[in-house]
């Protein structure tokens, strides 16, 4: 057998006598046409029509056989996807229809009075391919039947069902997917992993018209003083020119909290809606963002993209702040009066008013062991009070008889219930080695805050250059003794402490240029060389001579923040500044503020919503005992309770490879506001919560655009080597899907004698070579 591209001779001998027959052919012509009298191009044209009759002829001796590739009937699978979600509800203006209409249409057979008919292009593709049907809207559906669709899909994930469904035909010959859908996605293209040809039915119009939506919005929160909750909502107005718009912000009872109007003017014009609120209340609400057209003749296209849930989170009541003070001073005086009614920083005291005295001195009554300025207090203990070679501590704002009953802590579980240390005029060897490196893991391993405030035992005057504490501290000591020392130093804000919320006092810069000029001198300072190298510098002093030297400064340290404040006398500034605004009450709660509000707690929560939606809120429960030691030995539970206000529970389970981590998932199925609380149980049936809180928004994704996304489809059919079809033209497309490559093929051979064609071929030879003959009146 002979092959020539893809045509076989089947009998080769006769190839030979062919030849031999076509050139007999050729000059028995020749000497025929020789004695015509007809013009040359005539006479040429009749000449090679009877030798193309003759040669075909004479080469089906050969027995020619056609070979190529055609379709195994049911052997290659192809899947037909359709989108279900809710965006097929919409209308289209051109039309007026709605695209799950359009769906319907091209899912529907000719007898529209059966059910069970089938459109033709589906009765051709079944003809040819094994038909697998689903239905998408987060994931893809197996679907015996496309005609009772709902389209009631919360959102469309169609690139994680396009990567389900290569995944589950990885083995199998899958050789293509339509995909009818209107290309709205929670999903980017990028997403998209190694795909059969993915051929896209693209539905619905793209002609614009009258949409109001609220594309995004942000939560910005701030835990300093005249920085209330801030909110961003962006609205895209489509079609809306010379019509009102009005954005109301509302909160959990529904009352409107703020309200914004605004009027279009552009066709396609993006507004963006600012709120400020302060919730009453500490803790998790969930607040509503409204917006509607007040007048426009036509209506939208749909009210769902119209309204956005949004968490905010005040956080918890108060936060725990120890000061440590070798001596009673204005500071603490003029520190405690900042904070007394701040309800988010509860400050406790411990403050030294004497301090260690040798056991041999002077004693006022003979026998007497405890110190006599405890003399009377107690009268029944007296033996236990304080000793004359320990110091003389007094407790202030404390919870408990027994807390800070021994001084300073001494073990983790005493001192990780403070969230910021402040050490303010106290020595260095006031603390003992142990309590030094307790300290450095309170700030590296709890993530508290340390503040050292300036005085004549503070930093290096306080011998803390001999300690591991310097490690900690985001300056470096003096090398050198200043001769030349000034006593008059002038407050001043940095480049960095001008980007700093927490130093800034006002909303406007002439305002705080006016609050920095209005503060006095200040005369105590704790000379430092420099910051080191990642701390931020936010304040400095600049004496009378021009010189500068730091005041404030900052940085990270493991988990926590460090904040060294060189100033000894702020006391000053509130004796200068007038009683009705002080500056200085200000200046302290925004520090203790922002060193308290990253503090780690000992049970976290944490929610992790998937970007597709379809894998459901992750739920994470970070757990530490109170030497915020990890523990995966507790029990976790979780109590839910859904925008509909029912409750349910789950059990949090530990993850192996992460300790004091544990994990559940939950599907949210409505949309809205999902508030959490986490009941932790220790062995010792010691129990502990806390409270969260997420938004299941779908809709967000799921009509953040009405418009069709073809640019989406078109990514997808070029990515994934397909094409986009018109719905116009599927039922072409299908029929030609023999012509393309497809996994499974058989091999076709047929005589050439016995297609149609080629009688056709000859017949035509023939006929149009005895026409021009009996045109010119030859026989």
């Amino acid at each position: 057998m002979m092959y020539l591209a893809q045509l076989q001779f089947g009998a080769p001998g006769w190839f030979a006598i062919s030849v031999t027959v076509i050139a007999g052919g050729f000059a028995l012509l020749i000497y025929a046409y020789r004695s015509l009298t007809l013009k040359q191009s005539l006479s040429g044209a009749a000449f090679c029509l009877k030798l193309s009759a003759i040669a075909i002829l004479s080469i089906a001796l050969t027995e020619p056989l056609w070979s190529g590739t055609r379709i195994q009937p049911g052997t290659n699978l192809f899947a037909v996807l359709v989108d279900d979600s809710a965006s097929l509800q919409i209308a289209d203006p051109d039309t007026g229809q709605t695209r799950l209409h359009q769906v319907q249409q091209l899912l529907m057979g000719e007898d529209q009075n059966q059910s069970a008919s089938h459109p033709q292009w589906l009765i051709d593709l079944e003809q040819n391919f094994s038909v697998r049907k689903y239905s998408v809207d987060s994931h893809a559906h197996a679907k015996s039947d496309l005609q009772h669709l709902t389209f009631s899909g919360k959102q469309s994930n169609l690139i994680s069902s396009i990567n389900e469904l290569n995944q589950r035909y990885q083995k199998l010959p899958l050789a293509g997917i339509i995909l009818m859908t209107d290309g709205i996605s929670a999903e980017e293209i990028s997403q998209l992993q190694q795909s059969v040809p993915v051929y896209p039915v693209p539905i619905g119009s793209e002609i614009p018209s009258t949409d109001l939506a609220i594309t995004n919005t942000s939560v910005s929160d701030s835990p300093f003083e005249d920085a209330p909750i801030r909110i961003l909502a962006d609205v895209t107005a489509t079609h809306c020119q010379q019509s009102q718009v009005e954005t109301q912000l509302l909160d959990q009872s529904g009352k409107v909290v703020e309200s914004v109007t605004r009027k279009i003017v552009d066709p396609d014009q993006q507004l963006q809606i600012r709120f400020q609120v302060r919730p009453d209340q500490p803790g998790i609400a969930f607040y509503q963002i409204k917006t509607r057209l007040l007048s426009n003749a036509n209506p939208e296209l749909t009210l769902s993209n119209n309204h956005r849930t949004l968490k905010l989170d005040r956080g918890r009541i108060a936060h725990r702040v120890l000061y440590v003070s070798g001596r009673p001073n204005w500071e603490f005086k003029f520190l405690r009066r900042a904070i007394e009614d701040d309800e988010y920083i509860q400050l406790v005291g411990l403050i030294r008013i004497a301090k260690k005295e040798a056991k041999f001195d002077f004693r006022s009554r003979e026998g007497e062991e405890g110190n006599a300025l405890y003399r009377g207090f107690d009268q029944q203990n007296e033996a236990e009070l304080e000793r004359y070679d320990q110091p003389v501590f007094v407790r202030i704002n404390t919870q408990s008889p027994d807390e800070l009953g021994d001084g300073f802590p001494k073990t983790e579980a005493e001192l990780f219930q403070y969230e910021t240390i402040i050490i303010d005029d106290l020595e260095a060897a006031f603390f003992t080695h142990d309590q030094l490196e307790l300290i450095t893991r309170f700030v590296s391993e709890r993530g508290g805050g340390l503040v050292m405030l300036g005085g004549q035992e503070s930093f290096q005057q306080g011998g803390y250059d001999k300690t591991d504490l310097k490690q900690l501290l985001p300056i470096y000591f003096s090398q050198r003794i200043d001769a030349n020392i000034e006593s008059d130093y002038q407050f001043g804000l940095t480049r960095d402490g001008w980007l700093q919320p927490w130093m800034r006092h006002h909303k406007n810069e002439s305002d705080e240029h006016k609050r920095l000029a209005d503060m006095p001198a200040f005369k105590t300072v704790n000379h430092v060389d420099s910051t080191k190298p990642g701390a931020i510098l936010t304040a400095e002093l600049k004496g009378s001579q021009q010189t500068r030297r730091p005041a404030i400064a900052s940085q990270r340290y493991g988990l926590g923040r460090v904040s060294a404040v060189m100033i000894g006398d702020l006391w000053r500034w509130r004796l200068k500044e007038d009683s009705t605004d002080p500056q200085l009450n200000k200046a302290w709660r925004q520090l203790l503020r922002w060193m308290t509000t990253d503090a780690l707690e000992p049970v976290n929560l944490q929610m992790e919503q998937s970007s597709a939606g379809s894998a459901g809120t992750r739920i994470k429960v970070h757990v530490r005992d109170k030497e915020f030691q990890k523990r995966s030995d507790y029990q976790v539970e979780l109590e839910i309770t859904t925008p509909e206000k029912e409750t349910l529970k789950l059990t949090a389970d530990p993850v192996a490879d992460q300790p004091g981590e544990y994990q559940s998932v939950y599907l949210p199925d409505s949309p809205g506001g999902y508030s959490i609380t986490a009941r932790v149980t220790t062995p010792d049936s010691k129990t502990s919560t806390t409270t969260g809180g997420w938004v299941h928004a779908p809709e967000a994704v799921e009509f953040r655009s009405v418009n069709p996304d073809l640019a989406l489809l078109k990514q997808l059919a070029t990515v994934s080597k397909g094409e986009v079809i018109p719905a116009s033209q599927l039922s072409q497309f299908v029929r030609s899907l023999d012509q393309r490559s497809l996994p499974v093929t058989e091999e076709s051979i047929s005589p050439l004698w016995h297609h149609p064609w080629v009688l056709l071929l000859v017949l035509g030879c023939l006929f149009g070579e005895w026409s021009l003959r009996r045109w010119k009146g030859l026989p």
